[in-house]
């Protein structure tokens, strides 16, 4: 279906068809052992679209166990052959690129153009560690052991909890690397809370190293559910980001800049430039241009193709 009927579906109707409801455990969507759901929710339209599946502690072993008893297999797999699943990984997401964009936009209220970019970036990632997979020489790299591709590529299993509010792109990429080739167990995604899943999954002592990316307050607490077990932690965390714009600058070119610091995915990016320095000569003329470009931006629903979309969620607003 082509990305101009795919949104005029969700209009029509108010979703979509063919969403993921449930975790991706061993190379399958399986229902919580409770059975509960969570609606996520459309910021663009401030209503839920979808529900999916509230997990706990209990599915965190499930999926835990599978990803230890699939590590086996691909731990001994040549790289060349996990190489070469990852590559079928990257023409899939490709293939099913309007699908994925559409609903990572719906999911997370940015906008189509910038859920485009990001889907097309994840197809590039995978491409990236294909060809990395059989050239890990033991170097130490602090990437390659964040996210899902680099995870994959060293020939580790992954169990990935995703935001509750935007959980659906990833159970869908679980499922395509499954019908990549990836073997049961690879790669498990368990959607729910941070408090009933993602701390039972960084306490697991199954569970060798945690990856997250999130607020300074939970990382500590994080960090902190890790150490009885002694596992290693990779942390991003959030920060204030300056752009420093100098008086010898291209200043069209600098406003450009600062435009899509701060306002791609409505500023709700780790990395977002919050904070604007500029040197006294070029002050006045660089803020009278970058408000009147800012105040030309129009917002709207992220499926229309706005300037800016919508914030995640009524409780970040009022954050």
């Amino acid at each position: 279906m082509t990305t101009d009927a795919l949104i005029a579906e969700y209009f029509a109707s108010g979703t979509l068809q063919g969403l993921p409801q449930d975790h991706f455990i061993d190379g399958a969507f399986t229902r919580a052992v409770a059975n509960r759901k969570m609606d996520t929710f459309d910021p663009g339209a401030a209503r839920a679209f979808h529900s999916f599946a509230a997990g706990d502690a209990n599915d965190i072993d499930h999926a835990v166990a599978a990803a230890k008893r699939a590590q086996r297999a691909w731990g001994r797999m040549k790289p060349s052959a996990r190489g070469a699943i990852l590559q079928r990984t990257a023409q899939l997401i490709r293939a099913e690129a309007g699908r994925l964009a559409v609903v990572e936009s719906l999911d997370s209220g940015k906008t189509l153009t910038e859920a485009e970019g990001d889907v097309a970036g994840a197809a590039r990632c995978f491409d990236y560690y294909a060809g990395a997979a059989d050239k890990l020489q033991g170097d130490s790299l602090s990437t390659a052991a964040r996210g899902i591709a680099p995870a994959l590529a060293a020939g580790c299993t992954v169990v990935a909890k995703p935001a509750e509010q935007t959980p659906l792109t990833a159970l869908m990429l679980a499922d395509i690397l499954y019908r990549a080739g990836l073997p049961a167990g690879g790669c498990n995604v368990v959607t729910g809370t941070g408090i009933e899943v993602g701390s039972p999954l960084v306490a697991h002592p199954d569970v060798r190293h945690v990856t997250f990316t999130g607020s300074v307050r939970t990382g500590i607490g994080v960090m902190q559910a890790a150490a009885p077990n002694v596992t290693s932690v990779v942390l991003e965390l959030g920060g204030k980001s300056p752009v420093v714009v100098m008086a010898d600058a291209n200043l069209e070119a600098a406003i450009e800049g600062i435009l899509g610091a701060i306002y791609e995915n409505a500023g709700q990016i780790c990395s977002a430039g919050s904070r604007l320095v500029v040197e006294r000569a070029v002050h006045q003329e660089l803020v009278d241009r970058l408000a009147t470009r800012a105040s030309a931006l129009k917002p709207g629903h992220g499926l229309r193709r706005p300037d800016v979309g919508a914030l995640n969620s009524a409780a970040h607003l009022e954050k």
